[in-house]
């Protein structure tokens, strides 16, 4: 019984560890992937030509957000995000991803960019309307926008990938932020449009 005892001990410490190690090993993943997609950018902005991150990559860096946020003390902080072409599971792993069927960024109409809101928008909910963002595109060029809208919508809200007239930045995260299960029927959208 005593040795039954142990080996359930021993099981138990082997599995916590590999769990562990997993966990750990995501994490690490994630750092160094930002890393590559920040070199991927920067020889974007260097040659205008998209570049993946790593060569077996299906996607590869299309612009810079840079969000004003500070949620302990509202003052101005700059978070800065690469976002990916292309918005799909795969690709959303390693930050937000750009609906491809939208406009261009800098182009007349409704860009779209999704992520995850348990990492890359997690900073989505401290937006305000009024707030400026800014997008930086592969010319080097940023792009200046103010938020004129924050809500919480439902996901079948398809009017809010829809193309419009005005130049629109349309940022898109699932919600509740602290929700404990995935495929949530709510969306969290911060809009804005372009400003000179």
């Amino acid at each position: 019984m005593l040795r039954l005892a142990k080996l359930s001990a021993l099981m138990l410490l082997l599995i916590g560890a590999i769990l562990l190690f997993k966990g750990g090993y995501m994490q690490a993943k994630a750092h160094f992937a930002q890393f590559l997609v920040a070199q991927a950018w920067q020889k974007t902005l260097d040659d205008g030509l998209w570049h993946k991150p790593w060569g077996w990559a299906d996607t590869y860096p299309v612009a810079r957000l840079y969000l004003d946020i500070n949620k302990d003390t509202n003052d101005a902080s700059q978070k800065s995000l690469y976002v990916l072409a292309g918005a799909v599971g795969r690709t959303l792993a390693f930050g937000p991803g750009m609906l491809l069927s939208g406009a261009r960024p800098g182009e007349s109409g409704n860009t779209v960019i999704a992520g995850h809101r348990d990492t890359h928008f997690r900073a989505l909910e401290y937006v305000k309307p009024g707030q400026k963002l800014e997008l930086q595109i592969s010319s080097g060029e940023s792009l200046g926008y103010q938020v004129f809208d924050v809500g919480i919508y439902h996901q079948s809200d398809a009017w809010l990938m829809a193309e419009t007239n005005e130049t629109v930045l349309t940022l898109i995260t699932c919600y509740p932020f602290d929700a404990l299960f995935a495929n949530t029927p709510h969306r969290y959208v911060v809009r804005a449009r372009r400003v000179q």
